[in-house]
């Protein structure tokens, strides 16, 4: 049974003849006979009770009917829709994205809403477990996140966006600035403030001390919150380790600056989504930020 048969079956009912759905269908009559009585072969039950006056729905028939309806119409609602998102009327895309990666979306989501108006966005931001969280549950279609190394993600699809290289960011009038070379030993005492999770970050920490046989830097404030992490930065003494896309606005207007230290890691930043068909608003937000960070 496919769409032809749903359609082709509302018509006889329709015109109570199959000789008028004929007609209107523009097929002959003897060919629409024969496709209802092979519908109704394929289900198993009669559908059309036939008389010298017409023909009309059995109980099966009526119930065929209703679904028959609702299939068509969703089919067209469906159709419609696309058509919108493809003409840039309408779509929506409900994303979540990591405080370390929000960078990424400001740009891409003001650049397809110039293109495509009628687009709307939900962007929830979270740590990397509530994300995945929100993910399985059906809460979110996709989110931006970094790619923690080790952690597997079944039943999950993963896109790679970018490589995002590790920098330490200060105030511009911190201290150490002024320091032509630093080390890594040289920041034991300073006061850090860190993103939480992933714990990517604060683990670099201890891996890099552990190789260099020294102690790991004292981290004063573990937060998951990207806005209080720069806020340290920008307004106090506070140095913080974050992926350079991550403060990309910042460096740009020159309210922070990052310290020339060698040895940190590359995390990778990428987009995870349940392993099914992506919404197109959604699709169209991936690629137009897979577009901008290869840039």
């Amino acid at each position: 049974m496919d769409i032809r048969d749903l359609e082709e079956f509302l018509a006889v009912l329709e015109h109570g003849s199959i000789l008028g759905a004929a007609e209107t269908r523009g097929v002959a009559q003897p060919a629409l006979s024969r496709r209802m009585r092979a519908l109704e072969e394929a289900l198993g039950v009669p559908l059309l009770t036939r008389s010298s006056q017409g023909v009309t729905a059995t109980v099966y028939g009526s119930l065929l009917e209703r679904h028959a309806r609702l299939v068509l119409r969703d089919r067209q609602q469906a159709l419609d829709e696309l058509q919108s998102l493809r003409d840039g009327v309408q779509g929506h895309a409900r994303v979540g994205v990591a405080p370390a990666l929000s960078g990424l979306l400001p740009g891409a989501i003001e650049r397809l809403s110039k293109d495509r108006s009628g687009l709307t966005f939900t962007v929830l931001e979270g740590t990397y477990d509530a994300l995945v969280r929100d993910l399985r549950a059906g809460e979110i279609d996709g989110a931006f996140t970094l790619l923690v190394p080790g952690e597997g993600h079944e039943g999950l699809s993963v896109h790679r966006l970018v490589e995002d290289p590790v920098r330490i960011f200060c105030n511009p009038e911190h201290r150490l600035r002024r320091k032509r070379k630093l080390r890594f030993e040289n920041l034991g005492e300073e006061r850090w403030a860190l993103i939480s999770r992933p714990r990517s970050i604060i683990e670099m920490f201890r891996s890099i001390a552990v190789s260099r046989g020294i102690e790991s830097p004292r981290v004063s404030v573990e937060t998951d919150s990207l806005d209080l992490l720069k806020s340290l930065v920008l307004h106090e003494s506070f140095l913080t380790a974050l992926p350079q896309g991550a403060m990309r606005a910042e460096l740009g207007r020159g309210q922070v600056a990052t310290l020339a230290i060698e040895g940190l890691p590359v995390l990778a930043a990428g987009f995870l989504h349940r392993q099914e068909v992506l919404p197109p608003a959604v699709s169209l937000l991936l690629e137009e930020v897979s577009t901008s960070a290869r840039l």
